[in-house]
Parts: C-alpha cells; structure tokens; sequence
C-alpha cells in the first residue's frame, strides 16, 4: 500500500473516530428506532452505503459497460468498393 493511500485512510478513519465522539456528546438523542441507540450508527450506514455504491460500479457496471480495446476495430464494416481505408476513395 503507497505511503498517499495510507494517509488518505488514517485521515478518513479520524474523521469517523472523531464525529462518533462529536456525536455521542453533543447530538440531542431522537430515539425513535431501535438502531438509534448505537452511537455512530447513522456514520456506519452512511460509510457502508457509499462503499457499496463504489463497488458496484467498479465491479459490476465495469463489466457491463466496458469493452475491449479493439471493440470498435473488429466489429467495424468494410468499405463498399472491398478495400478497408478512407470513406472518401
């Protein structure tokens, strides 16, 4: 892992650490379900939705809309007078 990757996941792992605690001491609770009494719960949610919209489209949707990189060249029709070349011959 590069030494940049590292520090972008120790900033974005403080940022949690530190809004959970932000969150446990100065948030007014609103109790209403039973997943709000876990601190840092509507952090977790919104960590694991981002995560996944992320790895669907790397994963899943790259399969789809990705092609190879000669798509174009082999599915390409030859020209009308037999020779591959210039439109305008």
């Amino acid at each position: 892992m590069s030494k940049k990757k590292k520090t972008v996941y120790l900033l974005l792992a403080a940022v949690m650490v530190i809004s959970v605690i932000i969150e446990v001491l100065f948030a007014h609770p609103h109790y209403h379900m039973l997943w709000n009494l876990v601190p840092g719960f509507d952090l977790i949610i919104g960590f694991a939705g981002a995560w996944g919209l992320i790895l669907l489209a790397k994963v899943i949707m790259a399969g789809v809309l990705q092609r190879d990189e000669d798509y174009y060249d082999k599915n390409s029709m030859s020209s009308p007078s037999g020779k591959d070349g210039d439109v305008n011959d």
